[in-house]
């Protein structure tokens, strides 16, 4: 490569902004192409409700064995709370049958949310690099290997972009670069298959958030926590904030044809809001904020073919996702090639560092 060395990373998920600022802190030229209109990848932190209360709909807790996210949280100043359990769960079996009630246990596994939501560990890596490094609205859809440098591709609001860099550093979902990406020379078969065979993150996940003036059910002794057979949500969580805010978070079954959550949004509020009084009683007919959101058709996380079918279990990555190709000109860094935790927080920071560590 040229004594100093351009390299593009493809997305400003966690994966993509700790290698682009590892790189830049060792003195690299880096830009990042990001296809949203934010950074953050499947991290989403929208601000809820009147007082803009911050939750994520997208990932949001890690665990005591992520130490990468607890070191890399402290050194950003992003404060840790920990998941609030310890209550009376609700089990709802039908709609239109009394819910059971159940000690949710003491001491389950911990886990940790960030304040501010997971999208804020972007945010500040990001703040860390050049005003001009990062792009977004920048969408990648080709590569081509051209000698000692890579031309890429990109798709923008005015029109094509291209760039030549001396390497490229993947960090997309794996199954949408296989689909979305024109690659010359071709990959290997070996690497495109493991592209296309990887499971997505997040890609077949819905949740929702509802914002409230209080949190009334940790006043009545409960920990917020509902178990559903009968949806819109199947799992919802107390997300209430340091500071106060009341909330719950909630896995949804994703809406359409044949689910219990409707298609239009406002009939899906409704629903979302039917079901928390039939779970919490009339304390939870006046929420303040509703978000929701649909990974299944957010087109920089899932291909058009949809998520992958069978079971929504972690990827279990092929060790060629791991190898740089193009002789060391392209790394595929997305959190689901990682070698620890593979598709979780801790898996994206571990890939995005593997590819810095490589390219300098």
């Amino acid at each position: 490569m040229s004594e100093s060395p351009s390299i593009l990373v493809a997305g400003a998920g966690l994966a993509g902004l700790v290698a682009a600022t590892e790189l830049h802190e060792a003195g690299v030229s880096v830009r990042v192409w990001e296809a949203r209109d934010r950074v953050g990848g499947r991290c989403w932190s929208p601000a809820v409700g009147p007082n803009d209360v911050r939750l994520d709909l997208g990932a949001s807790w890690h665990w005591e064995a992520h130490e990468r996210v607890r070191t890399l949280a402290e050194r950003l100043g992003i404060e840790r709370v920990r998941q609030h359990e310890p209550g009376v769960a609700v089990q709802e079996w039908a709609r239109d049958d009394p819910v059971d009630h159940f000690e949710w246990p003491e001491a389950p596994p911990p886990s940790w949310r960030l304040v501010g939501g997971a999208q804020a560990l972007h945010e500040r890596l990001a703040a860390a690099l050049p005003d001009a490094a990062l792009r977004l609205r920048h969408r990648l859809r080709a590569l081509q290997r051209a000698g000692g440098q890579v031309q890429a591709t990109a798709q923008t609001p005015e029109g094509p972009q291209d760039a030549s860099v001396d390497a490229v550093v993947l960090a997309l979902p794996p199954r949408l670069a296989a689909h979305a990406l024109q690659f010359d020379p071709a990959l290997p078969d070996a690497l495109a298959s493991a592209l296309r065979d990887t499971t997505t993150w997040m890609s077949p996940s819905a949740k929702a958030a509802v914002v409230y003036d209080r949190p009334f059910w940790r006043e009545q002794g409960l920990a917020g926590r509902v178990r559903s057979a009968v949806g819109p949500v199947h799992d919802w969580h107390d997300a209430v904030t340091p500071d106060g805010h009341a909330a719950l978070v909630g896995f949804m079954h994703p809406p359409g044809p044949d689910s219990p959550t409707p298609s239009d949004p406002g009939t899906r509020d409704a629903a979302l809001v039917r079901q928390l009084v039939h779970c919490f009683g009339e304390a939870a007919d006046s929420p303040i904020g509703i978000a929701t959101a649909d990974w299944r058709h957010d087109t920089a996380t899932t291909p058009p073919t949809g998520p992958k079918p069978g079971p929504h279990t972690p990827p279990d990555p092929a060790p060629v996702l791991r190898r740089a190709q193009w002789e060391g000109r392209l790394h595929v860094a997305a959190a689901e090639t990682a070698a620890d935790h593979p598709g979780y927080l801790d898996g994206a920071i571990e890939a995005g560092r593997r590819a810095a560590s490589a390219l300098t």
